[in-house]
């Protein structure tokens, strides 16, 4: 009996192998095991895709498999199909999807490890080259792999260069296994896979005991909307259909209860569950939700789990133990059978999408899963993608809409502030003032109003001395933070009636960047072309391109004088204009600053509940998935940083913005009020944003996609080259652009660039592109096949992004 295999992480020649099975586990053994094979001299993870006796063995005596690391599959026959799509459709070598798709503990291998076996005298260390000396001093700091070593020299000479220090007695080696090696189970910590019995792991008796009557029916009334959508659904499930559905739902319209009563009759079935959210935290009440009607049936998988915690969930869903899987995009990929349902919640979240390895898009591929599993999938958002809009009109999914939020709650009323006027109002009050800068700087007190929030910047010189920092209080912390008179007025307002308000800006940072007034030079990221920001905080200046970080200077760089002064504005520096402004008012902040440590954003979530926070300050994280039921106000203090980004999805990104930021208004007993402050009122955007007119929004979005030949009327694929020298990047990506032109059928496939990236330069990495637009995902993939035989030189890497959605 022979198996074919795929090594994880191979490329090439090596991707897909024919082992033999040993007579142990061959009954056992089937596609989507996780086994243990031979190859060179080492020990590698492999996933068996086909057995059987007349595999095509390539002329040579196949090995034996080593070992079986699992009873049951790791993968069903439709994640393996999954894995199969996600390798072609993205353009990336089988092998490689497998390892981005397994843990890292799943990935088991043995590593040669050297070792200093005896240390050297003073007479021999003088007998040794440079080189010699070089290896040995590393290997007595600690033992080290053939990679690791090869870093401090040339491979080749690396090599010959240990052969002979371990023929001399010098070193020694060792191979040492890393990963989970073998499966545990309580009755044997560590015991071989062979010996624990043959039959199928059939799932916990609790899992379905009273599920006819399982608490995910809650009791509570359906809206005739909610229901018209679980009973929509409820057919697919039961009878074991793929059927996609688009639930367009308003804010607050119940979209939680809908995905918790289509879990229970997957449940009933006897089926497992999906549920995909674009960042796990920043859905702590859906899964508190599903927690509360599904107890332990309920698993979280997610990248901040640490690697035994992520991989006792796989083994949960693999076991049956949790029938309900909650986690980002790589949870579609965890060893859940059997699938009932797949829900992709916020399915226009940009965070489906993989930025760095293979470039998927999560949402897309639930789909195929959903195909490939015979089960229904639920995408749900208020404000749908483009593309999944599209697929509605188009009837390739199916449309179910809520357009009324639970209990009848009123929307919240959106108002639009005119930064331009505003900012017009102050230049005339400026230009009447009586009192010279120094005095105004002096006279600014705790209870001053605008006026005092937009002094020029000379009134804030950039200071990090710490007789500054605890004299904040004393200087014009408000200085160009655009707060107008309404917004302020009705902060102060909701405050007095005791109502909770959210205030959005999606930047943090104290500072967007120094800049030195005497000679105009700006603080900038070694390693990235941005410029640094500065938290007050610490007093640092912080990359989040690259997260380098170092304490502020005092003088500038180039000329050396002490001319540093703060420009922009960020969350921490909008909560101390807000302090100044109600000193009594208890505020918090909540972006990725404050929201990193562990528990830190629970926390904060919490006093918000509990009516311990008066005012939350933060980034794009307070739009998403909160449900407080005292928030009456939502101010967004500058709606123009979405909109101004070169990205021809801008437009779309900020009304979902705003959109989803409005709907957390208004979500309880009291009406809602939000404030949307920008200098661009009448883009179609804002204005449709302020209507909560989706409808309106998408049709003049459509004409403009349509126009320009974008997506959903196009398919793109990005080509980025990047590298750490810039004459060879540019020179690799015209070379590039020049094949894909060459290549491209001109009359369908537009080719443009090559040019640099928008951010050119990230991690010391230089950054160039090439965008491809055709109407037909066939067409794409003709022109993208050139490059599969292309070769990069000079340390210059070549990566393709099918359907990108970061053009940055």
């Amino acid at each position: 009996m022979m198996a074919r295999v795929v090594i994880v992480g191979a490329v090439g020649t090596l991707e897909r192998l024919t082992y033999a099975v040993p007579a142990t586990i061959a009954e056992l053994l089937a596609p989507g095991h996780r086994v243990l094979v031979p190859l060179r001299s080492r020990r590698v993870t492999a996933i068996v895709t086909e057995v059987g006796d007349d595999l095509d063995r390539g002329g040579a005596i196949p090995k034996a498999i080593v070992e079986l690391l699992e009873r049951r599959p790791l993968f069903d026959p439709a994640h393996l199909q999954l894995i199969e799509f996600l390798a072609s459709y993205y353009l990336a070598p089988i092998g490689e999807a497998f390892r981005n798709v397994l843990p890292s503990l799943g990935r088991v291998e043995s590593r040669r490890m050297f070792r200093l076996a005896r240390a050297p005298n003073l007479l021999a260390q003088a007998a040794f080259i440079p080189l010699e000396r070089e290896i040995l001093d590393a290997l007595t700091k600690r033992p080290m792999t053939q990679r690791q070593l090869d870093s401090l020299g040339e491979p080749a000479e690396i090599k010959r260069i240990i052969e002979r220090l371990m023929a001399d007695g010098w070193i020694r080696s060792r191979d040492a296994m890393r990963g989970r090696h073998r499966e545990r189970t309580p009755g044997n910590q560590e015991g071989s896979i062979a010996s624990k019995g043959t039959g199928p792991v059939e799932p916990s008796v609790h899992s379905f005991e009273g599920v006819s009557g399982y608490p995910g029916s809650s009791g509570a009334e359906l809206t005739s909307e909610q229901a018209a959508a679980v009973s929509a659904v409820t057919p697919p499930i039961r009878q074991r259909q793929f059927e996609p559905f688009l639930l367009w739902g308003v804010t607050a319209s119940g979209k939680s209860e809908v995905y918790i009563r289509l879990a229970s009759e997957a449940l009933s079935v006897k089926r497992q569950v999906l549920v995909l959210v674009p960042e796990i935290a920043l859905a702590d009440q859906l899964v508190g939700s599903f927690r509360d009607r599904f107890g332990p049936l309920v698993a979280v998988a997610h990248s901040a789990q640490n690697v035994a915690e992520r991989w006792a969930s796989w083994m949960a869903a693999l076991n049956g133990d949790a029938r309900i899987m909650i986690g980002p995009r790589s949870a579609i990929f965890a060893p859940i059978g059997d699938l009932g349902l797949i829900v992709v919640d916020e399915e226009h979240d940009s965070a489906y999408k993989q930025e760095e390895g293979i470039r998927y898009n999560a949402r897309d591929l639930a789909v195929v899963l959903g195909r490939l599993s015979s089960c229904p999938v639920v995408l749900g958002s208020a404000t749908p993608s483009a593309e999944s809009y599209a697929n509605g009109r188009r009837a390739r999914y199916r449309m179910l809409q809520m357009t009324r939020r639970v209990k009848e709650r009123e929307f919240a009323r959106v108002e639009i502030i005119d930064l331009r006027q505003h900012r017009a109002a102050l230049g005339r009050a400026r230009t009447t003032a009586p009192i010279g800068r120094e005095a105004s700087c002096q006279t600014i007190g705790p209870n001053a109003r605008v006026a005092a929030i937009h002094l020029p910047l000379s009134c804030e010189r950039f200071d990090v001395s710490e007789a500054a920092v605890e004299a904040a209080g004393s200087v014009p912390m408000a200085d160009q933070v655009p707060l107008s008179q309404s917004l302020i007025e009705a902060l102060r307002e909701n405050l007095a009636s005791a109502g909770q308000s959210l205030v959005f800006l999606n930047r943090r940072g104290y500072h967007n960047f120094l800049q030195c007034h005497l000679c105009g030079n700006v603080i900038t990221c070694t390693s990235c072309s941005v410029s640094m920001t500065f938290h007050l905080r610490g007093r640092i200046l912080r990359c989040h391109y690259c997260g380098a970080s170092e304490p502020a200077p005092e003088k500038c760089f180039e000329c050396g004088g002490f001319g540093l002064e703060g420009q922009g504005f960020g969350t921490e520096r909008l909560v101390h204009a807000l302090a100044r402004l109600f000193p009594s008012a208890r505020i918090e902040r909540m972006d990725s600053d404050t929201s990193g440590r562990r528990g830190a954003r629970s926390a904060i979530l919490r006093g918000v509940r509990c009516g311990e926070v008066d005012i939350l300050v933060g980034t794009q994280m307070i739009t998403k998935g909160l449900d407080f039921h005292n928030v009456t106000l939502v101010a967004v203090v500058l709606a123009d940083l979405s909109l101004n980004m070169p990205d021809f999805r801008s437009a779309e990104r900020t009304f979902q913005l705003l959109t989803q930021a409005a709907g957390r208004a208004g979500r309880g007993e009291r009406p809602g009020r939000v404030l949307i402050q920008t200098y661009a009122p009448h883009h179609y955007s804002i204005r449709a944003a302020r209507d909560q007119d989706y409808a309106r929004f998408i049709r003049r979005e459509m004409e403009l996609r349509r126009e320009l030949m974008y997506p959903p009327f196009a398919r793109t694929a990005l080509v980025r080259i990047e590298g750490y020298e810039s004459a060879h990047v540019s020179e690799t990506a015209r070379k590039v652009a020049a094949l894909l032109a060459h290549a491209a059928k001109l009359e369908s496939v537009r080719v443009l660039g090559p040019a640099p990236a928008p951010i050119e330069r990230i991690k010391q990495r230089y950054r160039w592109q090439v965008l491809l637009k055709a109407p037909a995902r066939q067409e794409l993939r003709a022109a993208l096949a050139e490059l599969a035989s292309y070769s990069a030189h000079d340390g210059v890497r070549v990566s393709i992004d099918i359907d990108p959605v970061n053009m940055l």
